[in-house]
């Protein structure tokens, strides 16, 4: 098995043992990683927004998401990335979160974990696969039960919420209005504006259109779709709207942030 998320379904490995920790990760199928720095420094770029790296800071990154990162020599740490249809299902929980920032309970069962999937990963036998599926999914029920421990618990979601900001996700290129969301969802209208504003403070309408400027901006920055075709499989019939509404969330036309 090699060492390239690329040509398979998962890959576990340390900073200081895997060949090229900047890898291209496949942005654009269905993969999901997660990095944990026990050491390091530097800024983690996730869907064009920064964030720290600092030591037991893990990120978890979804598929689609633009990401690139700079980060300081002698970086340590893990790295795990997997296909969504490699284990049984993502908690929605998790799915909230950017970055976990560990204590030292978790510190030292997350590391024993990952130790074992490393070790898991270099055998050559017919459990390995089953072995990896089942420590992966306990890892992630693990993340689950203790983000209820974690300081950014605070600002976690509504389950609701949760499962609107995934519904969008994956009704990105369709044209639906708030009133489809909420009768996919059983709620009303207002109620779903309500929890938008509150946890959000912003309409939904709102939080669909950002998820479409950003959708644009993944598609903008790793595809050659002309404008027209962005904007028809974001769901909107007007290419010339579309580039209205990007320039005026963006501050760039989408041909201008292309070209950046």
């Amino acid at each position: 098995m090699t060492s390239n998320p690329k040509e398979q379904f998962y890959y576990v490995g340390t900073f200081e043992n895997t060949e090229n920790p900047n890898v291209d990760w496949p942005h654009r199928h269905d993969f999901f990683s997660l990095v944990w720095f026990t050491k390091s420094s530097g800024i983690n770029v996730i869907d064009f927004e920064e964030y720290e790296i600092k030591p037991n800071r893990l990120f978890f990154m979804q598929p689609k998401q633009v990401h690139n990162w700079s980060y300081s020599k002698e970086s340590q740490g893990y790295i795990l990335v997997f296909d969504a249809h490699f284990i049984s299902e993502i908690p929605l929980e998790i799915m909230n979160i950017t970055f976990f920032d560990l204590k030292p309970n978790s510190i030292k069962l997350l590391k024993v974990l990952l130790e074992n999937l490393i070790e898991e990963s270099k055998l050559n036998d017919n459990l390995r696969e089953k072995s990896i599926v089942s420590g992966i999914n306990f890892l992630l029920l693990h993340l689950t039960r203790i983000t209820k421990d974690l300081e950014l618990n605070k600002k976690y979601k509504p389950i609701t919420l949760l499962k609107f900001s995934k519904l969008v996700a994956d009704t990105i290129s369709k044209n639906l209005t708030v009133k489809d969301y909420a009768d996919q969802l059983h709620l009303t209208v207002e109620k779903l504006n309500e929890l938008c504003k509150e946890n959000y403070g912003q309409n939904p309408k709102n939080i669909i259109l950002e998820k479409k400027i950003t959708e644009a901006k993944r598609l903008l920055y790793f595809t050659d779709l002309s404008i027209k075709e962005i904007a028809f499989q974001l769901g909107f019939e007007d290419s010339s709207y579309f580039s209205r509404i990007f320039k005026l969330k963006t501050k760039l036309s989408p041909s201008n942030f292309k070209s950046t």
